[in-house]
């Protein structure tokens, strides 16, 4: 029986880690906020573009495998003004690194939460 999707895994996702922040913010205030301030930091328009920074983003979140990642970037980068192909190219760069693991998360998560964010817009 094929598996069943759920709706709004992307929603459902970056719940969680909006959920698991501030718990960790709470408990953790040093950890949080040192990590919170580098992100913000890195990402902040500077010689690369914030969209182009969500786009390497999606790349190492594919090669990593991390799917609360690429959920989390790949919004990103479409809210930055990334496209759809762009961040699928993205995707191709973190495939070719990470190899056939890579490919399984791309397969498995990457265009279903573009279809979900694209719809959210």
């Amino acid at each position: 029986m094929p598996e069943k999707k759920e709706k709004g895994r992307v929603r459902r996702i970056l719940k969680q880690r909006e959920k698991n922040q501030k718990r960790l913010a709470e408990e953790v205030p040093i950890l949080s906020g040192g990590f919170e301030s580098l992100m913000k930091a890195y990402y902040a328009e500077s010689a690369l573009a914030t969209k182009y920074k969500e786009l390497i983003a999606v790349g190492l979140s594919v090669s990593r495998c991390c799917i609360p990642c690429l959920a989390h970037h790949t919004k990103n980068a479409i809210e930055a003004g990334a496209t759809r192909d762009e961040v699928l190219d993205a995707a191709k760069i973190g495939i070719e690194f990470g190899g056939g693991p890579s490919f399984v998360v791309v397969r498995n998560n990457l265009l279903e939460f573009l279809d979900e964010i694209e719809r959210g817009k």
